[in-house]
């Protein structure tokens, strides 16, 4: 029964990480335990533990990936996180194509973001993004979050 709604509240979960992303420029650690506890309450209830463990497996390989980004590109830590916790959610047959999803979204909102930060960008912007030369990451995470759980 929980596992036929996790899509919706993990979409609901990255929509409103985009916008504090998007708004303050901080993923709070508060929305990065949402996955895993809906993870937790999903994999009590599965009947075969073989996917939970492969699931485990991916966000595991899926967080140290962010770790490396958070060392050398500096990606946030908040972003790693949730980029784990949205791994947990990810079938491993779609993981490769969700990846290709989520460079694909990088490179897109990268630029778009630029162009937008560019034609109405300023100092005194009280949104994180238009103020501060970021890449909000939550953009491309929920990309292929959204894409891996709904379209692909």
């Amino acid at each position: 029964m929980i596992a036929q709604y996790a899509p919706f509240v993990m979409a609901a979960i990255l929509i409103v990480a985009i916008v504090l992303e998007v708004k303050t420029g901080r993923i709070p650690n508060w929305l990065t335990f949402l996955p895993v506890a809906l993870f937790v309450a999903v994999a009590v209830t599965a009947e075969d533990w073989t996917a939970v463990y492969w699931q485990l497996g991916l966000a595991g390989a899926v967080f140290l990936f962010g770790l490396v980004l958070f060392a050398f590109a500096g990606i946030g830590a908040g972003a790693v996180k949730l980029m784990a916790g949205v791994a947990l959610f990810v079938p491993l047959d779609k993981a490769f194509l969700a990846f290709i999803v989520f460079m694909g979204a990088f490179f897109v909102s990268s630029v778009l973001v630029v162009q937008l930060r560019k034609a109405i960008g300023s100092d005194q912007s009280t949104w994180h993004w238009l103020a501060n030369a970021v890449l909000p990451m939550t953009i491309p995470i929920a990309a292929a979050g959204l894409s891996a759980l709904f379209l692909l």
